[in-house]
C-alpha cells in the first residue's frame, strides 16, 4: 500500500552494483513527524533530473514498507517524488534533527532503530584501510548488464575503508565504518586534483575542521538488513 511522505533528505551512501536494481543508494531522511525513513533501493546516477534530489532536499514522494526487516525502511515509488525545496541554513537543518539525537549508539540500540543520528563527544582518529582497488568478479559481471533504456555508468571503485573512531555520551569507543556519498565523492576530488596525499587531505577537511572540537557533531548511524 503506497503512502504519501514528506521529508528532509540527510544523508545518501556510495552507489554498489546491484544485478536487480542496476546499482543501489541508501538514502536517510527524517519526515514532517520527526520519524527517520531509509529510502532504498534508489538507482540515484539513473533517475532523471525531476527526481534526482540532494541532501537536505525536502521532498514527497510516496512510499510502500520495506521488506527487509528494519522498521524504518520504505521503497519509495521515485517516478512520484517531487523535490520541493532545499534547506541551505545548518541552523534550520539542525532544528529539524535535533530532537531525534540519541546520545549513545547503546540507547539508540534499545530504542530498537535501525537509524538514526548519534552525538559524539569526542573523535579520535581517522583511519583510511585499503580495501580492493577494483570491483569483484560478481560485482563486475552486475555492471555488464544494460539496463533497458540506460547504458551503464563507469562506477569508480573506492580502494579504501573509511573508519572513524569516536566517542558517544556515554564515553563508549566507537570505530565506525563511513560510507555517505559526501565523504567518497571528497576522496575523488582530491585524487582528480592530483594532491599528493589525499588521505591527509580528507582529515584535514573531515576530521579536523567539520568534526573539529569546537563543532556540535552527531553522525547517522545505520546497520545493514540481515538477510
Amino acid at each position: 500500500m503506497l503512502e504519501l511522505e514528506r521529508m528532509l533528505i540527510t544523508v545518501r551512501t556510495y552507489p554498489n552494483p546491484s544485478t536487480k536494481y542496476i546499482e543501489t543508494v541508501c538514502t536517510g531522511g527524517i519526515t514532517d513527524a520527526g520519524e527517520w525513513r531509509r529510502l532504498y533501493p534508489v538507482a540515484h546516477r539513473y533517475i532523471d533530473e525531476d527526481h534526482k534530489y540532494r541532501t537536505f532536499d525536502i521532498v514527497e514522494v510516496k512510499v510502500r514498507p520495506g521488506n527487509d526487516g528494519r522498521p524504518e525502511t520504505r521503497r519509495p515509488e521515485i517516478a512520484t517524488l517531487k523535490i520541493q525545496s532545499h534547506l541551505e541554513h545548518w541552523k534550520d537543518r539542525v532544528d529539524c534533527i535535533k530532537p531525534t539525537i540519541f546520545p549513545s549508539l547503546e540507547k539508540m540500540k534499545m530504542d530498537k532503530k535501525t537509524l538514526a543520528p548519534v552525538a559524539v563527544k569526542e573523535v579520535l582518529d581517522f583511519v583510511a584501510e585499503k580495501s580492493n582497488a577494483d570491483w569483484s568478479v560478481a560485482q563486475k559481471e552486475k555492471m555488464k548488464q544494460e539496463g533497458l533504456f540506460d547504458p551503464r555508468k563507469p562506477l569508480e571503485k573506492i580502494p579504501y575503508d573509511f573508519r572513524i573512531i569516536w566517542r558517544d555520551q556515554d564515553n563508549m569507543e566507537q570505530k565506525s565504518l563511513v560510507i555517505s556519498w559526501e565523504f567518497c565523492e571528497t576522496w575523488r576530488k582530491y585524487k582528480q586534483r592530483n594532491y599528493p596525499d589525499p588521505i591527509a587531505k580528507m582529515r584535514e577537511a573531515w576530521i579536523d575542521d567539520r568534526c573539529g572540537s569546537d563543532r556540535d557533531v552527531s553522525f547517522f548511524m545505520g546497520n545493514a538488513a540481515q538477510h
